[in-house]
């Protein structure tokens, strides 16, 4: 495998793959609804599709992205910006979704991501935020059965995940590399303009 290629893996791919793989392990057919659909939310996304997911919701605001992830295996989309990202997921689902996964670190995506669980369901923090960010939840949404849960590079072991990952790769069960987009070194500057923009999913430069 080309470097340039698994220099993605070290992070986000396998945190958003690890989410998951490793800290959720949905079973055949579980519902996911994904918040935040760049480079650990696509991740995940191909995950839920290798995981068997039957209902795969992509939640983000930049339709480009929305549009990639049901070509990566979403089952829906929804863009938070014309309509209530809850009240679609609710709908969809027909009262929640079982496993939840929060990819941006804003606490308002936050509460929505909790917000969509049905009893017993499971809501997976990723996005990264300033230290002492504090966020509002519904004490008695969580004390029925439901688990907020903090993942950290996605549960894995680095050394045995990653050539999980690669393998699935070669079997065309995980095609990461539709997240990639390459530029060359001096270009660094339009790669993190593109990035932030929502340009493209995962910039990797090449030296």
């Amino acid at each position: 495998m080309p470097l340039e290629l698994l220099g993605p893996m070290g992070c986000g791919i396998m945190t958003g793959a690890g989410a998951v793989m490793n800290s959720f392990q949905p079973r055949p057919g579980a519902s996911i609804a994904i918040f935040g659909v760049g480079n650990v939310g696509m991740s995940a996304i191909l995950a839920a599709m290798v995981c068997g997911c039957t209902t795969i919701i992509a939640v983000d605001v930049h339709s480009d992205r929305l549009e990639m992830a049901r070509q990566l295996g979403a089952t829906h989309t929804i863009n938070a910006r014309e309509v209530n990202p809850v009240e679609a997921v609710l709908d969809i689902t027909g009262g929640g979704a079982e496993f939840s996964l929060e990819c941006v670190g804003n606490p308002k995506v936050f509460r929505q991501a909790v917000d969509v669980l049905p009893r017993l369901g499971v809501c997976g923090l990723t996005g990264v935020v300033p230290p002492g960010t504090e966020v509002s939840l519904n004490m008695d949404l969580i004390m029925n059965g439901r688990t907020v849960k903090g993942i950290l590079g996605g549960d894995a072991i680095p050394d045995l995940f990653i050539p999980r990952l690669i393998e699935l790769y070669c079997q065309g069960r995980f095609p990461f590399d539709r997240l990639i987009t390459f530029y060359p070194f001096d270009e660094i500057n339009r790669a993190v303009e593109d990035m932030e923009q929502g340009h493209v999913i995962k910039p990797v430069l090449r030296l």
